[in-house]
């Protein structure tokens, strides 16, 4: 499988928490060598936060960090003393990329700003993700997905009417918008080095990267000065457009009509050939009008039938419908996903057999095996000797020095 395409690049990396390790695990997992700078007595967060596997704390048994850190290296440094920051120096020295997503100033009380890095290593390529970017009236101010989500107005669009605002959680932030924005330019910047042989500064600004994601509502308002409506899963532009309940235990199904020849599909599969036969009915804007009288017909419709069967038999007929999965049904039932080999298993030392998910890409029509997560502190005994050279005299009196942790 592709685990070659980026070999050859490799990361000083002192990303924690989401968005950051997702930036850099879109690289480990296609070759990229990934070296995580942890600490042990200030350990990346999400590694005392669960899941964890079998209900049981641990730091090496956080799904959330197994997943956003897999095939990369770990490396402990004790960052406050000048040994561990001189060995952050080897490693920078011969790294092509130093990543970090702290707030502005962090790096530069380390002694590691850009212009320190770039000392070290002139054609280093540099990324940090503050939430507001190096500058700026906000600049200092910190946050994390849901605060980035607040801010930029996603958590006000995601949410039922009335301003009933629930927000995405911190999945649009951290694993979506943020990384992938940030890989996007660490790729741009690694290109631009072949190139020219320059290195280039990245400062990713994760509200900026967020508010991509409603460019939309934001060109609306400001031509219009109206606040774009919460819909909640209803559309402006197409009705029905929903989910609704079916049989069973919070059982539901996903129907929208997208095209008007869809309607009477609908109507005929769910019976409702009154609503088929209103004139007013055959267009999406006397749809959307009526939505609230279509939405409580389809409910009666399809509160005793099965979600699943129900979902397959409006496909048959054209129109798109889903069942709604939850997290269990979708690892164990989804068809699609299973049939591409989206889910893999990767046996942990500490977790177990455990399933990931996999890039949602592929190259050449070949999907990356991945590499599990690495344990805190697993690798800084090669990395010390593989990677900066470092004899095994000096290591062992660096561990006994407190150093390496």
């Amino acid at each position: 499988m592709r685990q070659d395409i980026l070999r050859g690049i490799r990361f000083a990396d002192f990303t924690w928490a989401g968005a950051g390790p997702f930036s850099t695990k879109i690289f480990s997992d296609f070759g990229a060598e990934v070296i995580k700078i942890e600490s042990v007595t200030r350990p990346d967060s999400v590694r005392t936060g669960g899941p964890f596997a079998g209900g049981r704390p641990g730091m090496d048994r956080s799904g959330y960090f197994a997943s956003r850190n897999t095939g990369k290296q770990s490396l402990t440094l004790n960052l406050k003393s000048e040994e561990g920051r001189a060995i952050a120096r080897d490693l920078i020295a011969r790294a092509d990329v130093v990543s970090n997503n702290f707030g502005p100033g962090a790096m530069e009380r380390l002694g590691f700003s850009y212009d320190d890095v770039r000392a070290i290593r002139p054609d280093i390529v540099y990324l940090g993700m503050p939430m507001y970017g190096d500058d700026g009236p906000r600049a200092e101010l910190l946050g994390v997905g849901m605060t980035i989500s607040a801010v930029t107005g996603l958590m006000w669009l995601t949410g039922y009417g009335e301003g009933r605002s629930i927000g995405p959680g911190t999945h649009y932030p951290d694993h979506a918008a943020n990384p992938y924005h940030a890989a996007f330019a660490v790729m741009a910047a690694l290109r631009h080095r072949r190139r020219t042989g320059e290195g280039m500064k990245i400062d990713l600004a994760q509200v900026e990267s967020t508010i991509n994601m409603i460019g939309p509502s934001y060109v609306e308002y400001s031509g219009t000065g109206i606040e774009p409506a919460i819909t909640g899963n209803r559309s402006r532009w197409h009705a029905p457009h929903n989910i609704f309940r079916c049989r069973g235990e919070d059982a539901w199904v996903a129907i929208t009509v997208m095209a008007d020849a869809q309607w009477p599909a609908l109507c005929a599969a769910l019976g409702l050939g009154a609503l088929a036969a209103e004139p007013g009915l055959a267009g999406a804007a006397g749809r959307v009008a009526a939505v609230g009288r279509i939405e409580a017909a389809i409910a009666r419709a399809v509160a005793e039938r099965d979600g699943e069967e129900l979902a397959a038999a409006l496909q048959q007929a054209g129109v798109p419908a889903a069942p709604v999965q939850s997290a269990r049904e979708l690892i164990d039932r989804d068809p699609q996903l299973r049939a591409r080999g989206y889910w893999q298993r990767i046996d942990h030392p500490e977790m177990g057999e455990t399933g990931f998910t996999s890039p949602p890409y592929r190259f050449d029509g070949e999907r990356v095996t991945l590499a599990r997560p690495p344990l805190l502190g697993e690798h800084t005994d090669a990395v010390l000797r593989d990677t900066l050279g470092y004899p095994e005299e000096r290591i062992a009196a660096l561990r006994e020095a407190g150093v390496l942790q």
